[in-house]
C-alpha cells in the first residue's frame, strides 16, 4: 500500500508553501510507507520535472529540498510501500514519467504476465521496472493515443480486472499539461493491510480559495472539511480556473 497526494493551485509557489500544513503529516506516514518517494510537477517553463528516491521520506533532507525546489501550480507526490519481491530502486519508484504525463498508483494487481501480454497487444511502451504500477501507467498512455485521459483510466482498468487474477486496487494520480486526475478504484472486498495503521484505500479531496488537493485517506489533514471520491469516479482539476469535475464510471 501507498500513499497519494496532488495539488492545483491558482499560483505556482513551492510545495512547502501550497502544502504547507499537508508536508509534515504526509511525510510522516513513511514510517510505514517506507520504499520511496517521489514528486512530478509543471514548473515556470512548463516542463514535467520529477524527483524521487528509494528511501523514506520522513527524515530525508533530498524530500525537504526537492518540495522547496518544486515552484508549481501543478504536482502529485507518492510515498511507496513495495509490494513483495518488487525492490526499493529508482526505476520501481513512483511518479512514472513519459509522454508529457506523471503517473503514481496505488495498489497492486497479479500477474505481471497478463499486463505484459496487455502491453503487447497495444503496442505500449515496455517498462523499464518490475513494478505492476509502471504497467499500468504505459498502458493509460497507450491508451490516450486515442482517447481522453478519463476514458483511459477506466478503460484500462476494466481490461487489467479481466486480465488478472488477484485485484486489489488501481487508485492513481495522472498529471497532464491540462490537468490533474485522480482515480478512486479498488476491491471493497480486500481489507487494507493491517500494518498500514489506519490508511485505507479511499482517495478524498478539498477546495480552498485557492487550491484543490487531492490524497490517499491514514493521515489528519488540517483546514476545511475533506470529500470522498468515490469507488469508480475520476475527479479531474483543470490547471487553468481550478475547475472540478466528476466523471462517474
Amino acid at each position: 500500500m501507498c500513499r497519494l497526494l496532488g495539488v492545483v493551485s491558482h499560483a505556482p509557489a513551492p510545495l512547502t508553501e501550497t502544502l504547507a500544513t499537508d508536508l509534515t503529516p504526509f511525510a510522516a506516514l513513511s514510517s510505514i510507507h517506507c520504499d520511496g518517494w517521489g514528486m512530478s510537477y509543471w514548473n515556470q517553463d512548463d516542463d514535467l520535472v520529477v524527483a524521487k528516491s528509494p528511501e523514506a521520506a520522513q527524515g530525508s533532507e533530498d524530500f525537504w529540498s526537492a518540495a522547496k525546489q518544486a515552484d508549481t501550480d501543478a504536482a502529485i507526490l507518492h510515498l511507496r510501500k513495495a509490494s513483495a519481491g518488487m525492490d526499493p530502486n529508482p526505476a520501481n519508484t513512483h511518479p512514472f514519467v513519459a509522454g508529457g504525463a506523471a503517473f503514481a498508483h496505488n495498489g497492486f494487481f497479479t500477474p505481471l504476465s497478463a499486463a505484459d501480454r496487455l502491453l503487447e497487444e497495444c503496442g505500449a511502451r515496455t517498462p523499464e521496472g518490475d513494478t505492476d504500477s509502471e504497467r499500468y501507467f504505459n498502458l493509460v498512455l497507450a491508451a490516450m493515443r486515442d482517447v481522453g485521459p478519463v476514458d483511459a483510466l477506466q478503460t484500462v482498468a476494466r481490461r487489467i480486472t479481466a486480465a488478472s487474477d488477484h485485484l486489489v486496487s488501481l487508485n492513481a494520480l495522472l498529471l497532464t499539461q491540462r490537468s490533474l486526475f485522480a482515480f478512486a478504484f479498488w476491491d471493497e472486498s480486500v481489507p487494507p493491510s493491517p500494518e498500514a495503521g489506519t490508511a485505507t484505500y479511499e482517495l478524498m479531496f478539498r477546495v480552498t480559495a485557492d487550491a484543490v488537493t487531492v490524497a490517499s485517506d491514514g493521515w489528519e489533514p488540517e483546514g476545511p472539511r475533506w470529500e470522498r471520491i468515490y469507488n469508480g469516479m475520476v475527479l479531474e482539476v483543470s490547471r487553468e480556473d481550478l475547475r472540478v469535475t466528476v466523471h462517474r464510471g
